[in-house]
């Protein structure tokens, strides 16, 4: 039937588009290349194109076109002297705290666009500006001097451990089996951790999420956890018996109503 075919085009379109979306803007467009961000405007006049069962070769073979000038941009653009002719190169906007008009000029940028760019850097001042560069993507690269910039710890002499990435455990109540293997920790070690916070298997469902930090801590957060960890883990136990406690014993709204002590009680 006509409709059967037109409704299995559509559904191959969509998943040949968003395919070669994924392969081509795996970035944002404000970061990809100016030859990436018209192949991706390319297809998506392609798609857009009226969908007919007697043109769907018109639209395939454009889109494997584009696709294969993607590979061969990308290809050529590893090699120095194809990327030297094809790519922008940086532009120095400021240097050592002073405004360069004619790189302004190159970069067809405004006085009041690049102290825009700034403020929303968070820098009020060209001159805390020892370099601000307008990149191959559009993207301003500002680095403050030397006395403009954040105090770090080896400003200090303050020698730091190594702090790598939280790894998640548990999201909305779910075991990450993959993670766990990544960090060679078994179900039964993870429960047992937490068996000994005060949580057993049932109670894994109501954790929102449980990471394991660098100092390789349980960190838990409930997803009925009215304080939002502000208060220990083994604390966490005890004021969840008393919450239980104040539900018992608190009567119907419509019997009692304790005003804003019931607010308190209850947020």
């Amino acid at each position: 039937m006509e409709w059967l075919r037109l409704i299995g085009i559509t559904i191959t379109m969509i998943v040949i588009g968003y395919m070669v979306l994924r392969i081509i803007g795996k970035r944002t467009l404000s970061e990809m290349s100016i030859f990436n961000v018209f192949l991706v405007l390319m297809l998506v006049n392609i798609l857009a194109r009226p969908i007919r069962v007697d043109n769907f070769a018109e639209l395939i073979i454009p889109t494997m076109i584009i696709l294969v000038a993607f590979f061969l941009y990308t290809y050529l653009s590893s090699t120095n002297a194809f990327a030297k002719k094809v790519k922008m190169e940086p532009i120095v906007l400021v240097r050592h705290g002073n405004i360069d008009e004619k790189s302004l000029n190159k970069a067809k940028m405004t006085l009041s666009e690049l102290l825009a760019e700034l403020r929303v850097k968070g820098i009020s001042h060209v001159k805390d500006v020892e370099f601000a560069i307008l990149e191959e993507t559009g993207r301003l690269s500002v680095i403050p001097n030397s006395t403009s910039r954040p105090v770090s710890p080896k400003d200090l002499s303050i020698v730091t451990g190594y702090e790598g990435l939280p790894v998640s455990l548990i999201i909305d109540g779910v075991v990450q089996y993959d993670n766990l293997a990544k960090i060679n920790l078994s179900p039964e070690q993870l429960f047992n951790q937490l068996k000994m916070q005060g949580y057993n298997q049932e109670m894994i469902k109501t954790i929102s999420l449980a990471v394991l930090d660098e100092k390789k801590n349980i960190i838990i957060d409930q997803n009925d956890d009215t304080n939002q960890g502000n208060i220990l883990q083994e604390q966490q136990g005890l004021m969840k018996k008393m919450q239980e406690d104040l539900q018992v014993e608190k009567q119907a709204p419509e019997d009692h109503d304790l005003g804003l002590v019931d607010d308190y009680i209850k947020p």
